[in-house]
């Protein structure tokens, strides 16, 4: 084919593209919105070139599955944040929002073609059961399960409440039965909260689902009925979800009347959100952990606390996403998140890094930031957009990318850290310390009979540690005894939190990571 061809060829498949696109979307929003539009020339035209490609085509097409492949396309061009969900993405996406779901309450470990209960969760219909995490699942209902893919696994688990499964497991040689009764499973977006000392609370929040506000609500009375004077509150990792619960959350920790932000597009008018509450706690000290994890909601939440002098914001510079997502359900259970308005801070900030250059673009200059920031010589995060705003009481803050903590927390540059992030990246630790948990369960639930004995008294043995080390020789990580000797603590930590998360679920993980925080332990130094 010459080029003059090819690129006649190149160019009408463009035209087909847009034209499909054209009408797909057009015929999506008019069920979406209930018009009843008559066919245009346009809709007419596709569906005849639809018709044809049905009708002649050399092979056979699948034109739903055409369909939905032209809507992401179509969405991926707006922004990188307009997105397009199946049915099923649509109710998975709804389930995490909700925080809880119908099932039995199992964490699903998968290795290789096989499914391993990972997590009998605290208070879920299968707790007090007798399945232990490292049970191999063999069957549901009678019906093998080995080789399904997870999500199937689940699928099957799963199911309304008041019903029962069957769950044959093999554990050390035997297989066990196990009838469970469904029930409603509770997964909460705020795993861990304590106090930290006298007077220091923490709080840590991984999402913002419809269930947040009230999950920090409760968990700030309890800390200030323990005295808590100054609130840590971690959005490391947070990479948002549900704008009006951020909303809550920032309202319990300003005083009334206080703004919080405004959402404004082409086809939003600007709307100004402000505190109404006169929250649960607007006096004492709040300090915001970030990184460049937390996004969208996380960044409401750091950008208003520290517009309004609130709270001081530490850690690194937040990921930048500054753009309000709506939902539009369509006919047939799929949906639309498409973006609808941006958000700015206070002071007038909009935190929304550039997507001028496309969505692959937008995606390489956020790895090219965290290269650069991890090899700076200072703690210092360059900020592209020089325009100053000023919070309420007269500091500069800048947007044009995420917000930049008011104190910088650099990247550790310790060289005996690759050899712990080599062996991290290849999730050697977590599958060492599940391996062991398959092992040795039963042996270490009555050894650390709660979660707080297994927290004070539980070690990772050299064996474990060796054991660990040979893993990584299999897989290409040589081993590095200088590395060993300088990290060995935190190897030793990083796998007993995965052991308690198997053994007791999140909340001990968490309290078990923070022991080797060193954020977090800065933080309290200083403070």
């Amino acid at each position: 084919m010459n080029k003059d061809k090819s690129t006649q060829v190149g160019n009408a498949v463009l035209v087909l593209v847009a034209m499909v696109l054209g009408v797909l979307i057009g015929l999506m929003f008019a069920d979406t919105f209930g018009h009843h539009r008559s066919t245009t020339p346009l809709q007419g035209k596709m569906d005849e070139v639809m018709e044809l490609v049905r009708e002649n085509y050399v092979d056979e097409v699948d034109l739903d599955s055409l369909s939905e492949r032209l809507a992401a396309v179509l969405l991926s061009e707006l922004d990188p944040h307009s997105t397009y969900l199946s049915a099923r993405e649509t109710e998975r996406s709804a389930e995490q929002m909700r925080g809880h779901f119908e099932g039995v309450g199992l964490v699903i470990h998968r290795d290789g073609d096989t499914s391993y209960v990972g997590q009998v969760m605290p208070g879920g219909p299968s707790d007090g059961s007798g399945l232990l995490p490292g049970d191999m699942i063999v069957t549901v209902d009678g019906d093998s399960v080995t080789g399904l893919p997870s999500d199937t696994v689940v699928a099957r688990l799963r199911g309304p409440r008041h019903t029962r499964v069957d769950i044959r497991v093999h554990r050390l040689g035997k297989e066990l039965d196990f009838n469970i009764l469904r029930g409603v499973v509770d997964q909460p977006s705020l795993p861990y909260y304590d106090m930290l000392d006298d007077t220091t609370g923490y709080i840590m929040l991984s999402s913002f689902t419809t269930t947040s506000h009230n999950e920090f609500h409760a968990a700030l009375r309890q800390l200030k009925s323990r005295g808590m004077r100054h609130l840590i509150f971690d959005l490391r990792g947070n990479g948002g979800g549900s704008l009006s619960d951020a909303v809550g959350i920032v309202d319990e920790l300003l005083p009334a009347g206080s703004p919080i932000l405004y959402t404004q597009g082409a086809h939003m008018r600007r709307q100004d959100i402000r505190s109404h509450l006169g929250g649960l706690f607007t006096t004492g000290r709040v300090t915001v952990m970030i990184d460049e994890s937390s996004a969208s909601a996380s960044e409401v939440v750091a950008g208003a606390l520290q517009d309004n002098d609130r709270a001081t914001v530490v850690g690194r510079r937040s990921f930048g996403k500054g753009l309000v997502q709506q939902n539009f359900t369509l006919k047939d259970g799929s949906s639309l998140m498409l973006t609808t308005a941006r958000y700015y801070t206070p002071s007038g900030r909009c935190i929304q890094r550039s997507y001028d250059d496309g969505t692959d673009e937008y995606y390489r200059e956020y790895v090219q930031q965290l290269i650069d920031e991890t090899y700076a010589d200072t703690a210092v995060a360059s900020v592209k957009d020089s325009t100053p705003y000023y919070t309420i009481g007269g500091r500069t803050v800048y947007g044009g990318g995420g917000i930049t903590p008011d104190r910088l927390f650099p990247y550790r540059h310790d060289t005996t850290f690759v050899y712990y992030n080599q062996l991290n990246s290849k999730h050697l630790l977590s599958t060492t310390a599940f391996d062991y948990v398959k092992g040795h369960a039963e042996a270490l639930l009555r050894r650390y009979p709660d979660d707080e004995t297994f927290y004070r008294a539980f070690k990772v043995d050299d064996r474990l540690i060796e054991e660990l080390v040979r893993r990584g020789e299999r897989a290409g990580v040589a081993r590095d005894a200088g590395s060993l000797r300088a990290q060995r603590g935190l190897m030793a930590n990083t796998m007993a939190a995965y052991i308690g998360q198997a053994l007791y679920g999140d909340a001990l993980m968490y309290r078990i990571f923070l022991r080797e925080d060193e954020d977090l332990k800065k933080l309290r130094i200083k403070n």
